[in-house]
């Protein structure tokens, strides 16, 4: 890493890419030899259908030929039987409708060539100059084809695509196995790799590999899908992407602690001889954080997940959120909630604790946000004002940067109006609050106090957060725990180990389940 926080060449261990769509532009020759072959198929059994774009996307585009097939015909209802790799191309089975498209395919390549983006590929000779290996990865079978007929093949150290998982029995995408693969055929760990897809199989089988950075490759106006699917950043193209001069890309890189799933990590190995008890943050960690806080709800998933973890575990949010709030948010009646900070706690069987200046602290900030709301008219328009039971949160994620100074001039007047108060940063918020010694990591310890779980020496805290606010619960069970710190890009911290998301959070939450399920 530069000293300006830059990434070099030593900081990474490959550049993986997908072929269609990233390298070459053998997507158009793929879907029109796709749409030729089931157009074709839907006309020979009467029906008056043919393959979408949408289709394309959403049942071809990046998998494996024949489950390509077979989740094209599921959504149409039709079912044929497997058959055989070695059948004749035709319409009877889903291996000669394989083949037949395979066929299609090279038809159309004689006619048309093969078309590459040439930004791609002089961005990956100046990578791999700079001595960064690469790595082409590919569910098709053509793949081979494809980069010698484009005279690319010297441009890639391993190649991992359709012939090369046949042979070796790796699933396709959204399995990361062949990420993987190649990834392992480099002598590369994936935490220190980057992954480029376009495809939705693809983002979601980098994230599923825990790869370093999944780069989404959005050329077809598909950036919110790819994003919601597992792609940490998008790029509609390569022209301004800047490998060694982005900030952004280089914070995947910066984690001040080992990576929960990577290889020398003992995290499960010490999970696995003691039982942990669950103590999470919500924003950033249950969820992504967004623009505006009362839009972060908690994905299907997640709760599902959250729930099953809760029937194994003793799980404990203790979220800067007023609790009703995360409450409604979560909707698991089995879960204990502590919010603000620690200052609201209940839970199952009459748990229950309020801090004992609450009714004082209320008033307070009840004068507070009157003038706050005084103070801010005309001022930094877009940042916006939470107000939460005992604290409340001034977000300037929307307000812009030159307005930023003013939200914490205003700010600073109100700490010299009133005594008793101080201020707490987040991720683009500064919190008003009691200056009271009460913290997320007092909640957490007066809890397992309250449970009696502080005296089972069988059984481990386990804290999860993203903030500056965990900072407190990070340190309270440092002796007697683990903390866990959630896009831990380059701060110090008193966690032991770091998730690079919630996509990675909710991983974790399902290892464990399995590992105790067993």
């Amino acid at each position: 890493m530069e000293q300006n926080g830059y990434l070099t060449a030593s900081d990474i261990d490959a550049l993986i890419f997908d072929l269609d769509g990233v390298i070459t532009q053998t997507r158009r020759v793929h879907k029109k030899a796709w749409k030729a072959l089931f157009d074709g198929f839907l006309k020979s059994k009467g029906k008056d259908d043919s393959m979408t774009d949408r289709d394309y996307d959403d049942y071809v585009d990046g998998k494996p030929r024949y489950e390509g097939v077979r989740s094209f015909l599921k959504s149409r209802g039709v079912e044929l039987p497997f058959g055989d790799t070695g059948d004749e191309p035709g319409y009877d089975t889903v291996c000669a409708l394989g083949n037949k498209k395979n066929e299609l395919f090279h038809d159309v390549i004689g006619e048309d060539g093969v078309d590459l983006y040439e930004p791609a590929v002089e961005k990956l000779k100046q990578w791999r100059a700079a001595g960064v290996k690469t790595a082409i990865v590919s569910s098709s079978k053509n793949c081979k084809f494809i980069i010698e007929q484009a005279v690319i093949d010297h441009l890639f150290d391993v190649r991992v695509d359709g012939m090369v998982s046949e042979e070796r029995g790796l699933k396709g995408k959204p399995n990361p196995d062949i990420f993987l693969e190649a990834a392992s055929e480099l002598g590369a760990r994936p935490e220190r790799c980057i992954v480029f897809e376009d495809a939705i199989s693809g983002v979601k089988a980098g994230q599923e590999g825990f790869f370093g950075l999944v780069v989404g490759v959005a050329r077809f106006d598909n950036k919110d899908e790819l994003l919601k699917h597992g792609a940490d950043i998008c790029i509609e193209n390569f022209e301004a992407f800047d490998l060694f001069r982005s900030e952004e890309i280089a914070g995947y890189f910066q984690f001040t602690k080992p990576m929960v799933f990577s290889e020398d990590a003992r995290v499960f190995e010490l999970l696995s001889e003691k039982k942990p008890v669950f103590f999470l943050d919500y924003d950033g960690t249950l969820t992504p954080i967004v623009q505006r806080p009362e839009d972060a709800a908690i994905s299907d998933e997640m709760r599902e997940t959250l729930s099953e973890l809760g029937r194994h575990f003793t799980v404990a949010v203790v979220t800067g959120r007023d609790k009703e709030d995360v409450m409604d948010f979560i909707r698991l009646d089995h879960l204990i909630y502590s919010g603000s900070h620690g200052y609201i706690t209940s839970g199952p069987d009459g748990l229950f604790m309020e801090h004992e200046q609450s009714e004082e602290i209320i008033k307070k900030l009840d004068a507070v946000e009157e003038d706050l709301e005084k103070m801010l008219e005309g001022k930094a328009e877009g940042a916006q004002i939470d107000r939460k039971r005992y604290a409340i949160a001034l977000h300037y994620r929307n307000a812009a940067e030159e307005d930023v100074p003013d939200v914490f001039e205003v700010v600073d007047r109100i700490l010299e109006k009133y005594d008793s108060l101080k201020t707490g940063e987040g991720k683009m918020v500064v919190e008003i609050k009691p200056d009271i010694d009460w913290h997320k990591g007092k909640a957490v310890l007066w809890i397992l106090e309250a449970l009696g779980l502080d005296k089972k020496p069988d059984l481990l805290p386990v804290f999860i957060g993203d903030d500056v606010t965990d900072e407190d619960a990070f340190i309270a069970i440092k002796d007697i725990g683990i903390g866990i710190l959630v896009e831990n890009k380059g701060q110090d911290t008193a966690a032991a180990y770091s998730l690079k998301n919630v996509f990675q959070v909710r991983k974790f939450f399902e290892q464990l389940i399995r590992l105790y399920g067993e």
